[in-house]
C-alpha cells in the first residue's frame, strides 16, 4: 500500500553546483596557506584559516543530512593531512601539534554536532510529515493524503488506464457506539483499518475517509476488479474477531468514465453507489452505473462520412464553466461583491439552498447571493440540507459541494429528488480537470463550477440555473 510522504526529498534532489564550488574553495583554503604561508600557519593565529573547512560541513549538512556532515569531516581531515604533509615534505615548517591536536579535536566535535542537530530537525520533519498525511487512530493515510493519491490516479485514467474508487462504510455504527461505547467503537475502527491494510496492494492506496467511512483508490482495476477487491477485504475483516458478535460494512464502487470532469465526481459516484448499498439492506456492495457521454460528429473533417465514407470521427461535447470555480476570500470578498454589482451582474429571486463543509466559503455564498435578492438557507453537511429542505416551503436550487464528510453532493441530490421530486442543482467541484458533460450525475437541471471563481461567474450559473424550467414528473399509468 502506498505510504505516507517521507521527510527525505530535500536529501534525495542533488547539490547545487554552487555549494559544491563553495565547499572545495573552502577546503582548499588551508593547502593554499601552507604554501604561500607556512610560518604563520603553524601559529595559532593561522587557525584563522583552517577555520574555513567548516564550510563544508554547514553547506552539506543542509542537502545531505548526516551524510553531508560526514563527508563534510573527511574532507577537512583530508585537508588537514594533506597541508601538513605539504610543510614536512618540502620543509616549509615544522608542525604545531598542539595546533593540530585542539584543531582536530574541534573539527570532530563541530561536525559531530552538525551532524546530530540535521539529524533530529530530520525525524522530526519527517514525523510532521507523517502526522499530517496519516490518521492518528488507524494509521492508515488520511484525506489529505489520498486526495493527492486520488489527483494522479484520476490523471492516469484521462490518459486511458483503468483506475476505481471503493467507499466502504461500517454498518450501524453510530448505533455501535452508543451501545458498546467509544473505546469498542474505536478498536473496531483498527481492526477494519488492518484488515484493509493487508487486502490493498502497494500500488493502490487505502485510507480513512472520515469518520467510519473508509476509501481505497485502485490503480490499473476495473468496477469488476474492485468487486473483488472488496471480497477481500471482507475476507480478512472476517478474521478479526470481536466480543459482541459481528461488525459487517457497505461498500460503493465507481470506476473512471470518460464524462467525469475531477476526482471529485469519482468519489462521489462511489458515495452513490454506497448509498444504493445501504438502502440494498446493507453488507453488500453496489457498482455505480457507467453514464453515457454526449457525443457530436466534427462535420466536414476527415472521416464524415458524408465526405469521405470513413468512419465519423466524435468528440466529446464541452460545456465551458462560467468561471474557475467557487471560494470566497474574506478579505477581497466585499471589493468583488461591490464590483460585481456595479458590473449589472444577473439579480433575481428564488430560495437556493447552500451546502459546503468549508465555513467561510458557505458563508460568502450566502452573502453574495442575498446582495443579489436571493433567499439563501446555509447547511454544513448533507445531512443538515436534508432536514433543512423538509421545513422548507419551496426550494429552487440546491448548491452543493461535491465532496463533503458523511454524504456527497451526488448523494444529497438523489435524497433530494428521491424526497420532492426534480430540482435544479449547481455542483461545486475543487480539483475540476476537464470540462466534459458527464449525464451520470443526479439532477434535473444541472450545472458545474470548480474553486475558486470569481462572484461573476456564479451569479450567471444562477441565474441560468433559475432561467431553465424543471420538467414535470409524468405518472405512466399501471
Amino acid at each position: 500500500m502506498a505510504q505516507p510522504f517521507g521527510g527525505r526529498a530535500r536529501e534525495s534532489s542533488p547539490v547545487p553546483l554552487r555549494a559544491l564550488g563553495l565547499s572545495l574553495l573552502a577546503l582548499s583554503a588551508p593547502v593554499v596557506g601552507a604554501l604561500a604561508a607556512p610560518d604563520w600557519m603553524v601559529e595559532e593565529s593561522g587557525v584563522l584559516l583552517w577555520l574555513t573547512v567548516l564550510i563544508p560541513p554547514f553547506l552539506l549538512t543542509y542537502y545531505r543530512g548526516w551524510r553531508g556532515a560526514s563527508l563534510g569531516l573527511a574532507g577537512g581531515m583530508a585537508a588537514l593531512a594533506l597541508a601538513q604533509v605539504l610543510l614536512v615534505s618540502l620543509d616549509l615548517a615544522a608542525p604545531n601539534f598542539q595546533v593540530i591536536f585542539w584543531m582536530v579535536c574541534t573539527y570532530i566535535g563541530v561536525c559531530i554536532g552538525i551532524g546530530l542537530l540535521a539529524e533530529l530537525l530530520r525525524r522530526e520533519r519527517a514525523e510532521a510529515e507523517a502526522m499530517a498525511l496519516t490518521d492518528p487512530l488507524t494509521q492508515l493515510p488520511n484525506r489529505r493524503h489520498a486526495s493527492i493519491f486520488i489527483d494522479a490516479a484520476f490523471a492516469a485514467g484521462i490518459r486511458g488506464e483503468p483506475v476505481s474508487a471503493v467507499l466502504m462504510d461500517l454498518d450501524h455504527f453510530k448505533q455501535f457506539n452508543d451501545r458498546h461505547g467509544h473505546s469498542a467503537g474505536d478498536d473496531v475502527l483498527c481492526s477494519f483499518a488492518a484488515a484493509l491494510h493487508r487486502a490493498t496492494r502497494r500500488m493502490d492506496l487505502s485510507c480513512r475517509w472520515g469518520g467510519e467511512e473508509f476509501l481505497s483508490v485502485l490503480s490499473n482495476c476495473t468496477a469488476e476488479g474492485a468487486q473483488i477487491f472488496v471480497g477481500r477485504v471482507r475476507s480478512e475483516f472476517a478474521k478479526e474477531e470481536f466480543a459482541w458478535g459481528e461488525v459487517t460494512f457497505s461498500a460503493g464502487v465507481a470506476q473512471y468514465g470518460s464524462g467525469m470532469r475531477s476526482s471529485d465526481e469519482l468519489v462521489a459516484a462511489a458515495d452513490r453507489a454506497l448509498y444504493e448499498a445501504k438502502e440494498a439492506g446493507r453488507n453488500c456492495t453496489r457498482i455505480a452505473e457507467a453514464p453515457p457521454v454526449e457525443v457530436d460528429l466534427v462535420p466536414g473533417s476527415r472521416g464524415d462520412p458524408a465526405t469521405s465514407g470513413g468512419p465519423p470521427i466524435v468528440k466529446v461535447v464541452l460545456r465551458p464553466a462560467e468561471e474557475a470555480g467557487l471560494g470566497f476570500d474574506p478579505v477581497e470578498e466585499e471589493a468583488s461583491l461591490t464590483q460585481a454589482i456595479e458590473d449589472g451582474l444577473p439579480t433575481g429571486e428564488g430560495t437556493i439552498l447552500v451546502v459546503d463543509d468549508h465555513a467561510p466559503t458557505r458563508r460568502g455564498i450566502g452573502r453574495f447571493l442575498r446582495r443579489l435578492g436571493y433567499s439563501v438557507v446555509e447547511a454544513p453537511d448533507g445531512r443538515s440540507a436534508l432536514a433543512s429542505a423538509r421545513s422548507m416551503e419551496s426550494l429552487d436550487l440546491l448548491l452543493t459541494d461535491l465532496v463533503m464528510p458523511g454524504m456527497s453532493g451526488f448523494t444529497l441530490m438523489q435524497k433530494l429528488e428521491d424526497e420532492h421530486g426534480p430540482h435544479r442543482v449547481l455542483y461545486i467541484s475543487g480539483h475540476q480537470q476537464t470540462e466534459v458533460i458527464w449525464d451520470g450525475a443526479p439532477g434535473s437541471v444541472i450545472e458545474y463550477l470548480s474553486k475558486p471563481t470569481e462572484p461573476a461567474g456564479l451569479a450567471r450559473a444562477v441565474r441560468n440555473l433559475l432561467d431553465r424550467p424543471v420538467p414535470e414528473v409524468v405518472n405512466n399509468p399501471s
